[in-house]
C-alpha cells in the first residue's frame, strides 16, 4: 500500500519539478520526493526528524489547518525554517484529516499543475482511507481483546492476553498499569471528533517516556480503560508524569465542550491477565479524585482515600437506613454543612467557628440542636462514626 503512495507522491513531484512531502494527521512524515534546488531548515528537519520541530508543529496547529476545506498556500516563516511558500492540502475521509500533502511553491502553479495537484490529492486520499480501514480492523480486534481482559472468567482473561502478545502488543512489557480516564462531555450529544481520535491524538503527544514497552486503550465512554506497560516497575513520579500530560493533552484538544478529564491510577500488576485488578482499583481512584474535586488520584499514592472509596463502595437502600440516618439524608444543606465542618476538623470547635464565623459558643449550640433534629448522641465516638461514613459515602456517590 505505501508503495502505491510513494510512487504517487515521486509522480506528482516530477510532473511539477517541486517537491512534494505527505504526512499525516499529527504532521509525521509518510512519503516523500526527490528534491528541486528547493529544500529549507523545516523540510531538512522533517526528513531527518521524520517530523517538524516542536514550534512549527505548534505554530501550524494554532493556524488550525486541520480545519482547511480547500487548498490554501503557506506563506514563509524564515524563523521557523520555512524558507518558500507551501501549498497545503487536507485529506479528509468522511470523519476526519487523514494526512496533509505538502508542495513547495517557489512559483505559484499554473491552472494544469494545480489540476495534477488535485489529482494527486483524491488518489492519496483513497489511499489512506484503505490503509486508515486496515488499521481500524486491527484496532477493532485489539480493543476486543482488551475487553477481553475484564471479563469474570479467568481462562477468557487468560486468552485475551495471549492474543494480545500474538498482535504485537506488550510483547516486552513485565509490569502493568491500568489508568481510568474520565470525561464530563456528555457524549450523546457530543459534536467533537469521535471519543478514539480525541483519546488517541492525546495519548500519543502525552506518552513519551522510552520506559514504556507498549500501550494501547479502549475508547468506552465516559471512562475509558487505558493500559501501559512497562519494561521494569514504574515509580511514582514517572506515573504522576504521564497522567498530568494526558490531563494537559485533553485539556488542549481543540473541542468546544470542555471535557474536563480525571484520570484514576491503578496498581501494577506482573501479568497481563490479572490487569482488571489494576482497571477496577482506577476506577475507585476516579471516584475519589471526583469526590475531592481534583483531576488525579492513585490507588498507591493516595492510600487513606481509596481505602475509604472502598469500604463506602455500595449506597445503602432507603429501608436499611435506620431513622437518624433518614432524617440526615433529608436535612437541609445547612445543616449538613455544619456536620461536614465537624468532621473536616476532628469535632475541634475552635477551627469550625474560625471556618463558619461565628463564636464558639454558637457552634456548640447549632450542633447540639442539630443532633436532637436527628435524634443522635454528638458526643459519642460511635455516633459521630455514623455520621463520618454517611457523609463519606455521600461525596463519592456520582
Amino acid at each position: 500500500m505505501f508503495d502505491a503512495v510513494q510512487e504517487t507522491v515521486d509522480r506528482l513531484a516530477s510532473s511539477l519539478r517541486r517537491s512534494v512531502v505527505l504526512e499525516d494527521s499529527d504532521f509525521v512524515l509518510l512519503a516523500s520526493s526527490a528534491h528541486f534546488d528547493d529544500i529549507d531548515p523545516a523540510r531538512l528537519h522533517t526528513l531527518t526528524a521524520r517530523r517538524p520541530s516542536a514550534a512549527l508543529d505548534t505554530e501550524l496547529r494554532s493556524r488550525r489547518i486541520h480545519t482547511w476545506l480547500e487548498p490554501s498556500v503557506l506563506e514563509p516563516m524564515p524563523s521557523l525554517g520555512n524558507e518558500y511558500p507551501r501549498l497545503a492540502t487536507a485529506l479528509r475521509s468522511r470523519y476526519e484529516v487523514l494526512g496533509f500533502l505538502w508542495v513547495t511553491l517557489r512559483e505559484p502553479l499554473t491552472a494544469s499543475e494545480a489540476d495534477l495537484v488535485s489529482e494527486a490529492a483524491d488518489t492519496l486520499r483513497a489511499l489512506l482511507i484503505n490503509v486508515s480501514q486496515s488499521i481500524d480492523a486491527v484496532n477493532a480486534e485489539i480493543e476486543s481483546e482488551m475487553l477481553g481482559l475484564l471479563t469474570p472468567d479467568a481462562p477468557s482473561r487468560r486468552h485475551s492476553a495471549s492474543e494480545l502478545v500474538d498482535l504485537g502488543m506488550f510483547t516486552r512489557s513485565r509490569r502493568f498499569v491500568a489508568l481510568c480516564l474520565s470525561f464530563e462531555a456528555d457524549w450523546a450529544a457530543w459534536g467533537g471528533p469521535p471519543p478514539r481520535e480525541l483519546i488517541s491524538r492525546s495519548l500519543l503527544r502525552a506518552i513519551t517516556t522510552p520506559m514504556i514497552d507498549a500501550y494501547s486503550f479502549v475508547p468506552t465512554t465516559p471512562e475509558a480503560l487505558i493500559l501501559i506497560g512497562f519494561r521494569n516497575e514504574p515509580d511514582q513520579g514517572a506515573l504522576e508524569s504521564i497522567v498530568a500530560s494526558i490531563i494537559r493533552e485533553t485539556d488542549d484538544a481543540d473541542v468546544q465542550e470542555p471535557l474536563n478529564a480525571v484520570v484514576g491510577v491503578g496498581a501494577s500488576v506482573a501479568e497481563l491477565a490479572d490487569t482488571w485488578e489494576s482497571y477496577e482499583q482506577a476506577l475507585v481512584a476516579v471516584r475519589v479524585a471526583r469526590s475531592h474535586g481534583t483531576r488525579t488520584a492513585s490507588w498507591g499514592a493516595d492510600q487513606i482515600a481509596v481505602s475509604i472509596a472502598t469500604l463506602l463502595t455500595d449506597e445503602p437502600l432507603n429501608h436499611l437506613l435506620p431513622e437518624p440516618l433518614r432524617r440526615l439524608a433529608s436535612a437541609p444543606d445547612e445543616t449538613i454543612q455544619l456536620l461536614e465542618a465537624y468532621v473536616a476538623h476532628g469535632a475541634r470547635m475552635t477551627d469550625m467557628a474560625e471556618q463558619l464565623g461565628v463564636h464558639r459558643a454558637t457552634v456548640h449550640y447549632r450542633l447540639r440542636r442539630v443532633a436532637a433534629s436527628i435524634g443522635i448522641d454528638i458526643e459519642d465516638a460511635a455516633a459521630r462514626f455514623v455520621v463520618e461514613a454517611w457523609l463519606r459515602q455521600r461525596w463519592l456517590r456520582p
